[in-house]
């Protein structure tokens, strides 16, 4: 009973692993943006050398105040948006991340460590902005200084900050490959 039991734990993370392969694949093949006001659309862009943040104190401050720098990422975004059913002009917005990580410390301990792997998550939001989105907005290549939040700014046509975007929500559920110390080597952030 007790082989089953440890048998069932690490089936689950091994089929996380599996689907987080299989999506940062799908995301890097699905590059033609699309839009349309009446439906909605989607768009990719990417960015190299994102500064990922944790709560440990790795001695490496965000500038923008996010929180401690543990790795850097390159990732490709993908953002799909529908016009929000709930609020007339409102747009329902999710940011797909994809990429890998390259660590300099450990995002649970801090502590000195060098290496990489695979991550993957997702933001969402409801937006109102003064124009709906484009994805002829969203660059091929962002600012790697750009978080989700920014992302969406582009895509409404706003530079990052703006005041112009409104966005409320913001659940997101993301998932780092192969960190020494995580269950099944799995390190989740949400």
């Amino acid at each position: 009973m007790r082989f089953r039991t440890i048998a069932a734990t690490l089936a689950a993370p091994a089929a996380l692993a599996a689907i987080l392969l299989g999506t940062a694949g799908s995301a890097a093949a699905s590059t033609t943006p699309t839009t349309d006001a009446a439906t909605g659309g989607h768009a990719v862009t990417s960015e190299r050398g994102v500064d990922d943040t944790t709560s440990a104190p790795t001695g490496v401050n965000d500038p923008a105040g996010n929180g401690p720098i543990w790795a850097y990422d390159t990732v490709q975004r993908q953002v799909t948006w529908t016009p929000d059913t709930a609020t007339p002009g409102a747009w329902d917005v999710t940011v797909a991340t994809f990429g890998t990580y390259q660590a300099f410390a450990n995002p649970i301990t801090a502590a000195p460590w060098k290496g990489a792997g695979l991550m993957a998550g997702e933001i969402q939001y409801v937006v109102t902005a003064p124009a709906p989105p484009s994805a002829a907005h969203l660059p091929a290549v962002s600012p790697n200084t750009l978080r989700s939040q920014g992302i969406v700014d582009e895509l409404f046509g706003q530079p990052n900050g703006s005041t112009a975007v409104t966005m409320t929500g913001g659940a997101y559920n993301f998932v780092y490959q192969g960190i020494p110390g995580a269950p099944g080597g799995l390190y989740f952030q949400h």
